[in-house]
């Protein structure tokens, strides 16, 4: 609803204690909504966690499960060997430490291609993208397989232009888990 006051001034009239000029238009525009304005709301079908925090993916059907810790990504601007490799491409690596644990029954494949991150202005970066091949980290997370109770711990690297975003796990494209940084 919209509400419009018009106060007209006429020589020798006071209004509230003061005089107007003759001919002047005051007015005044005041603005109600009679419904609240909309919300948006961001259904999920996986977790999102903060960089640094644990996350448990299960699949009581197939017996399967794998917890995933994933550290705060170290930022660097250069080379991350200080004798070979090439800065990154776009202005930033970051460089996730994974954790990942088979707490399930079934053994589990693990790719790095199961990774990928979407910073502002970029939708899906992987560890392909960039320099990151050859950004001269001493190590990156391999194709691996996990049997039951086993874990591997290493690194990935993303060639990207802003050092904030989201990093996401999901095999076939298919988003099972994410962690802000």
């Amino acid at each position: 609803m919209l509400v419009t006051i018009a106060a007209i001034g006429l020589s020798g009239c006071a209004v509230g204690g003061g005089s107007t000029t003759p001919g002047r238009v005051l007015v005044t525009t005041v603005t109600r909504s009679a419904t609240p304005n909309p919300q948006r709301t961001v259904v999920r079908k996986y977790p999102t966690l903060r960089a640094g925090e644990a996350g448990v993916i299960s699949s009581p059907a197939q017996h399967a499960s794998l917890r995933m810790a994933v550290g705060p990504p170290r930022v660097s601007q250069t080379r991350l060997s200080p004798t070979y490799g090439y800065p990154p491409r776009y202005g930033h690596y970051v460089t996730f430490r994974l954790t990942i644990t088979n707490t399930g029954k079934a053994a589990i494949e693990i790719q790095r291609l199961d990774f990928w991150v979407r910073t502002p202005g970029a939708k899906m970066t992987t560890t392909d993208d960039g320099n990151s091949p050859y950004s001269g980290s001493g190590s990156q997370l391999d194709t691996t397989e996990l049997t039951a109770g086993q874990h591997v711990s290493n690194d990935l690297t993303f060639d990207v232009a802003h050092p904030s975003g989201t990093l996401y796990y999901g095999p076939r494209g298919h988003k099972e888990l994410a962690w802000t940084f």
